[in-house]
């Protein structure tokens, strides 16, 4: 029957916005963007704009409509004059296999942390030397008193920056001794 769903028989699509296939209809971009969809797009024109394919006003008019588009065609379009980011994923779209949600995830983690942990440290860094310069300029040879945010803050810092290696270290990206069926989606 024609309203009737088989989920026996349907396989689930995803599709990765910029990446199109050649089986790519125009009703497969008229399909609305999710929130996700959206996100992906603005990551991905964040690294192009960090690998310098795109100037700071461009950019900016990128990320507007990126997160102002209604269909996935309009997404598309905002990267359609921009090349693939690396390698693998191309490959991985002319052979029609892409890397699992867990392997895509994995890859995401890391960089994260390691991209979370290097902010914290140059925030911890800015901070302190402006701590010292106000302590050089008002104490003058005084109680170095600002020992104690270094080792308050610092303390954090070694925290954030173990647990963002053990996530880089782990095989699975995750860092945590959770049995690997907890993680499964």
């Amino acid at each position: 029957m024609h309203g009737q769903l088989h989920p026996q028989s349907r396989e689930p699509q995803t599709r990765v916005v910029g990446l199109r296939d050649a089986s790519e209809t125009e009703a497969d971009r008229t399909l609305r963007a999710s929130d996700d969809d959206r996100h992906r797009v603005t990551d991905l024109l964040q690294a192009h704009y960090v690998a310098g394919r795109l100037a700071q006003t461009e950019f900016e008019g990128r990320l507007q409509e990126a997160v102002a588009a209604r269909t996935m065609g309009d997404l598309d379009a905002l990267l359609t004059d921009l090349p693939s980011l690396n390698a693998p994923a191309a490959e991985a779209s002319e052979t029609n296999e892409r890397p699992s949600h867990h392997e895509r995830r994995k890859h995401a983690g890391s960089r994260c942390s390691e991209q979370s942990f290097r902010a914290h440290a140059i925030s911890y860094v800015l901070v302190m030397c402006l701590l010292v310069a106000i302590w050089a300029l008002t104490s003058r040879g005084g109680y170095f008193w600002p020992v104690w945010p270094m080792l308050g803050w610092g303390i954090g810092l070694v925290a954030h920056g173990l647990t963002a290696r053990n996530k880089t270290d782990q095989p699975d990206g995750h860092g945590s001794g959770h049995s690997s069926a907890l993680r499964t989606h």
